[in-house]
């Protein structure tokens, strides 16, 4: 009876014991899924807004999703809309300095966002418009309103900002041949064209190899060379299957 007695008492210390675990700590990771549900309602609102021209209304909605989850995902997001926006060609209130803020923010506490490449690229954007002289702004801008294009998934419209920038002969041309590589090579885009990607990515390393993009543009053209091995290997795989079919 004594070793039923303690025994019971000690299934009811565990269940206490899970009871208080409960009650301290799950509800705080109730709370962050929570937390981040409503943020990312915040985040989808803030995208409505600026698909509208509301630039004032989508930075306080991306405001309060990084209020919401500062430290992790949809946080990054945020970071990264809130850049866009004070980038963004048409807004009003534009601010390269707030933006880049933002970007460099998203970098330094989230290096592990899928957003990084993209606000490493834009960083790169902001100061190469920072760091030219006032003649060369036009140029700086074509690039920037081809990259907002790429984001926004109109690739006409992209091509045809980063020809202007090809057309002329300046200090961003590196800049434009990286982003043709990027065009080309990017998934969203109806005309993607792998040699053509590489045709740019080539051009920026033989004509620019003191250029801040050459890693990257080596990297790229790397990649794109795997992705089409991997083609030609199923490509001969199919082969041989219908071969030994026959």
């Amino acid at each position: 009876m004594g070793r039923e007695h303690v025994g019971k008492r000690q299934y009811f210390q565990l269940c206490s014991a899970g009871l208080i675990f409960f009650i301290f700590f799950g509800c705080a990771t109730l709370g962050k899924i929570n937390d981040r549900q409503a943020a990312e309602e915040h985040l989808k609102r803030g995208s409505q807004l600026l698909a509208e021209g509301d630039y004032q209304g989508a930075l306080r909605e991306n405001h309060r999703a990084f209020s919401l989850s500062p430290k992790a995902p949809p946080g990054d997001n945020s970071l990264f809309n809130m850049g866009l926006i004070y980038a963004h060609y048409g807004n009003p209130d534009k601010d390269y300095k707030k933006a880049l803020g933002y970007f460099e923010q998203l970098i330094r506490e989230q290096p592990r966002s899928p957003m990084l490449e993209n606000a490493k690229i834009w960083v790169g954007v902001i100061n190469d418009i920072n760091n030219s002289k006032k003649e060369a702004a036009p140029v700086n801008e074509h690039l920037l309103r081809g990259q907002q294009l790429i984001e926004a998934g109109d690739f006409r419209g992209a091509f045809n900002e980063i020809q202007k920038v090809l057309a002329v002969k300046g200090p961003a041309r590196d800049t434009a041949l990286f982003y043709m590589g990027l065009f080309f090579a990017h998934y969203g885009n109806p005309e993607k064209d792998y040699a053509k990607s590489i045709g740019y990515l080539g051009q920026l390393i033989r004509e620019y190899p003191q250029s801040p993009w050459l890693e990257q543009a080596k990297i790229m053209v790397d990649v794109i060379n795997v992705i089409e091995k991997a083609k030609q290997i199923d490509i001969e795989i199919e082969r041989k299957k219908k071969e030994l079919a026959r």
